[in-house]
């Protein structure tokens, strides 16, 4: 079979690991308020959970009393660059963990090695920040973010069974968004929802925006419902509330210039150890479609255009197999419905961000 000669994209990745997770209840156990914060965090791992990168300073119009406020922010944002700056400094001496490295340490923390687990901690520190960064807001310092992703990564830590086969990275990202996303639902003004009923939000947006393109129509309120296997009523009321919540456009706080598209992640934002959580990425995905069969696993690298394809419709992959499109249809479904058996699923829950 032909391909192309180009290199697939981790976007195209990310849309087969949707697919693949889509519909399918999260089976990591949820944040609840007294887990936000790890009360036996090590002495040395404090240190840690400081600032890791500078904000732009925010420039407010004049107003009573505003002087004062701004030698105060002007002085606490001293403090906080140089934090930074520090921060920064200190955990880019630490080394990466080699493949090897990273299972002894994992499985010496899994028999109450607390050093060992501090070694697996404070090597993926670099990689807090990577994500923290992509959710910077004027509602939450990037110091906050930093420190409710680092007890997403405790947290992950002290959860992490090495013997699954994949990256510890792979695993704690989901700890470290589902943290961050915590903690901008308790923190700022914009979210007085529970984080359960927001990311409820989410899915039905998804599941418009989804079903919107399948009908080339306006899905209807039953046809979401049926979709999410939620209440038509349910679905009207969240999407009410999702129009005052998390319209881009709609101005946040007291800025005139701050909208919730702050709020979100900024895709265009490169980390430097993107690389990383990409190659982790591709590495689960690899795994999970090594245990399809060889016919299904090419059919979803033709449809999702990966290892080199270019995105194929259900007839051109029909005329490569010499099936009928019908034929490839239920191939490809059966094959998404195999990887969405938890022991596959799992792996790859963690690479979407809700």
């Amino acid at each position: 079979m032909t391909k192309t000669g180009k290199k697939p994209t981790t976007r195209r990745r990310r849309e087969l690991v949707s697919e693949t997770v889509d519909g399918f209840d999260q089976d990591h156990e949820e944040f609840s308020d007294e887990e936000a914060v790890d009360p036996e965090l090590d002495e040395s791992l404090q240190e840690d959970e400081f600032e890791a990168e500078s904000e732009a300073e925010d420039e407010a119009p004049a107003r009573k009393g505003a002087g004062s406020r701004k030698r105060k922010k002007a002085a606490h944002d001293t403090f906080s660059d140089s934090s930074i700056s520090w921060y920064l400094e200190q955990i880019n001496k630490i080394s990466l963990l080699t493949r090897e490295e990273e299972k002894a340490y994992a499985v010496a923390a899994r028999t109450g090695d607390e050093k060992a687990k501090e070694k697996l901690i404070k090597a993926n520190l670099r990689f807090v920040v990577s994500i923290a960064k992509k959710y910077q807001t004027s509602g939450i310092s990037l110091l906050d973010l930093i420190n409710e992703g680092n007890m997403g990564l405790i947290k992950a830590a002290d959860k992490f069974d090495p013997e699954r086969g994949f990256h510890f990275i792979s695993y704690a990202v989901w700890w470290i968004r589902q943290a961050i996303i915590l903690a901008i639902s308790q923190k700022t003004s914009l979210i007085r929802l529970p984080l359960n009923r927001t990311t409820d939000m989410q899915k039905i947006e998804k599941m418009h925006k989804k079903l919107e393109h399948k009908l080339g129509r306006e899905p209807t309120p039953g046809e979401i419902a049926e979709e999410l296997d939620m209440d038509g009523e349910e679905i009207n009321y969240l999407r009410s509330i999702s129009q005052d919540y998390i319209s881009l456009d709609a101005t946040y706080g007291d800025s005139d210039d701050t909208t919730i598209l702050s709020m979100v992640e900024d895709a265009r934002v490169e980390s430097p150890d993107q690389k990383v959580l990409d190659d982790s990425l591709k590495d689960a995905l690899n795994q999970v479609l090594n245990t399809l069969t060889a016919s299904e696993r090419e059919i979803l690298k033709m449809r999702f255009g990966m290892d080199g394809y270019k995105p194929m419709s259900l007839q051109q992959i029909g005329e490569k197999f010499h099936l009928s499109k019908e034929r490839i249809r239920q191939i490809e479904k059966k094959a998404i419905r195999r990887l969405r058996h938890p022991s596959r699923s799992q792996k790859l829950k963690s690479f979407i961000q809700e």
